[in-house]
């Protein structure tokens, strides 16, 4: 297994992706983990020297939240999510097998990063969904409580598990692979058992996930 590399700022909102990181730290057999307040200067300026330190082949992870033009780090007092990387910072990823388990990092990462898998838009707490009801679509997943994002964000989390657990990181394509089959198994199970309130709706929305996963590679099998 290559060196896996996890990139993981504090956020109470991205809390939800522990268990990823706890999985991801049980897995590798090398694993650097970069798990901190980004809003330390320091230890940031220490992480982008390190990354400049990645290799071919390493795995690099980030678990945090997104845009199609940068991914955030850590809120500020203001409770403003603060660029982490952006165009200028994103050249350390260049040498790696990158996957980017954050909203709209698929485009982030087509216009930056060779080898990759991204994800599209990702509903990550309900006060996303309050702000879009307020302030973009009224009818926004308007059959939704906090509980049923909740519940979706547990599905999500338990998908991209089972695909760590599968895959045991042996290639980006097999991560790949496994993690589209993860996420069909949910949607299937949550169909099949019925055991949580508006399943059918937390299954479309697994769906429109595995829907948008995005996987480019120069490589023929890696």
């Amino acid at each position: 297994m290559s060196k896996l590399i996890c990139i993981y700022p504090e956020d109470r909102t991205t809390d939800f992706l522990l268990p990823i990181y706890e999985q991801l730290k049980v897995l590798a057999k090398e694993f650097i983990d970069y798990r901190f307040c980004t809003n330390n200067s320091s230890k940031t300026k220490s992480l982008y020297d390190e990354l400049l330190k990645i290799t071919e082949n390493d795995i690099v992870i980030f678990l945090g939240h997104g845009a199609s033009d940068k991914l955030y780090g850590s809120v500020d007092e203001n409770k403003e999510k603060i660029i982490l990387f952006d165009k200028t910072k994103s050249e350390c990823f260049k040498k790696a097998f990158f996957i980017g388990i954050a909203c709209r990092s698929k485009e982030f990462a087509n216009e930056h990063i060779p080898n990759y898998i991204g994800f599209g838009d990702i509903t990550s707490s309900y006060d996303e969904v309050l702000e879009e009801r307020n302030i973009g679509d009224p009818y926004f997943l308007e059959w939704a409580t906090e509980e049923d994002i909740i519940n979706f964000q547990n599905e999500f989390v338990f998908a991209i598990i089972d695909a760590i657990r599968l895959s045991k990181f042996m290639g980006l394509h097999s991560i790949y692979k496994m993690t589209k089959l993860s996420f069909n198994k949910r949607i299937a199970s949550l169909i099949t058992n019925k055991n949580v309130q508006n399943f059918r709706q937390i299954a479309d929305m697994l769906y429109d996930v595995n829907n948008e996963i995005s996987f480019h590679s120069t490589q023929d099998y890696i």
